[in-house]
């Protein structure tokens, strides 16, 4: 099966059709305002209107207001959430659609519990545990602590780039990758080189 691939932390139109050109499966924008990708609303919008093709689109919130996640979804009908604080499983299932839960892992992560308390989950998103951020940190962590012992269809994120991307392929039941800063200049400015070489790596990967 196809490996699935995420490009997180978009703020631009240019970035996000050259995500839909390489045949990127999502794209995802950042509404946690204090997040250095963070992009309005109507701006994504706007992006979203605009690109040629078809793209899944995932928006990224952290402990946010119900009533502005709801407003954001409402403008963004199809758009699939991504709660990546410390979002309870009735709180992300309120929505009445097909959601994603981020997950910082550390040794102390109870993965029994995650598979148990997110089973509605589309998939999940594990990412590097960090004391101050929500993500897109470049950092990786320790793969191992996954163990095969996730149930739910999960992505890999936290400094994935072309040189590590299949390290998470190989675990088991991981269905692809998250890549936010691993193809970035800077935060939010995408590199459309490393993105081109990024998917056409993991596209002739084979588990």
């Amino acid at each position: 099966m196809k490996s699935f691939i995420k490009i997180c932390g978009i703020t631009n139109f240019e970035d996000a059709e050259i995500a839909v050109q390489y045949g990127v499966n999502a794209i995802g924008f950042n509404l946690f305002n204090k997040s250095k990708r963070l992009i309005p609303l109507d701006k994504i919008v706007n992006i979203c209107n605009d690109l040629s093709g078809d793209i899944e689109v995932f928006l990224l919130f952290v402990n946010q207001e119900r009533e502005f996640v709801a407003d954001c979804l409402k403008k963004l009908p199809t758009a699939i959430p991504q709660f990546h604080g410390d979002e309870t499983k009735e709180y992300c299932e309120s929505f009445g659609r097909d959601y994603v839960k981020a997950i910082r892992v550390n040794k102390d992560t109870d993965l029994e519990k995650i598979n148990h308390d997110y089973k509605s989950a589309k998939m999940l998103i594990f990412d590097s545990y960090d004391e101050v951020s929500y993500g897109g940190t470049g950092k990786s962590f320790d793969l191992s602590l996954l163990n095969g012992l996730i149930e739910i269809p999960f992505l890999v994120a936290g400094g994935i780039d072309e040189t590590n991307f299949h390290n998470a392929l190989l675990i088991k039941n991981c269905s692809g990758i998250d890549i936010c800063s691993g193809v970035e200049d800077g935060p939010g400015i995408k590199n459309h080189l490393k993105v081109k070489n990024i998917v056409e790596k993991v596209r002739s990967f084979h588990v």
